[in-house]
């Protein structure tokens, strides 16, 4: 227990330094607003999870097996410029050491994993054997490699 005269003997410093320490041990105090708005998340989350079981089951039943796509460039072609945008913004925010890079690296893991996925997917004949190596010696390890970072990072802070 520290006495007020020992805080008295405190300089500026070392009180700033006390009182974040001592911040960082209570629990964030929430207002019924705020846990109001957490709840409505969490219903809002759960429903379009469930949503999306009845969905996938007609979607399996009336897609058909194949289908020509138009603006087939375009799409890969953007969908790329996304990736490589994500994966500047987390090598910026690990440079600056901004909080960002958390949700950047999350956000770059899971565009290269389905990056992966619609290589492999789309893809036929020897076309196929290559998205599948560049699938599974790039995308998926640097995938994870940047979640693990993004967990780490979301520990670290926790």
């Amino acid at each position: 227990m520290i006495s007020d005269r020992q805080l008295d003997e405190l300089g500026p410093a070392e009180r700033a330094d006390l009182a974040r320490r001592l911040a960082g041990l209570a629990p964030p105090v929430r207002t019924l607003a705020q846990e109001r708005a957490r709840l409505r998340f969490v219903v809002v989350s759960a429903v379009a999870s469930a949503v999306m079981i009845p969905w996938i089951a007609i979607l399996a039943a009336t897609l058909p097996p194949r289908y020509l796509a138009g603006h087939w460039r375009a799409t890969w072609i953007g969908f790329d410029v996304v990736l490589g945008a994500a994966l500047a913004l987390t090598a910026w925010a690990a440079l600056r050491r901004r909080r960002i890079v958390i949700l950047a690296a999350a956000v770059s893991g899971t565009l290269l994993a389905c990056d992966a996925w619609f290589d492999v997917m789309t893809a036929s004949g020897p076309d196929r054997w290559v998205s599948i190596a560049t699938g599974a010696l790039v995308e998926l390890p640097l995938a994870g490699w940047l979640f693990f970072v993004a967990l780490h990072l979301v520990k670290r802070r926790a």
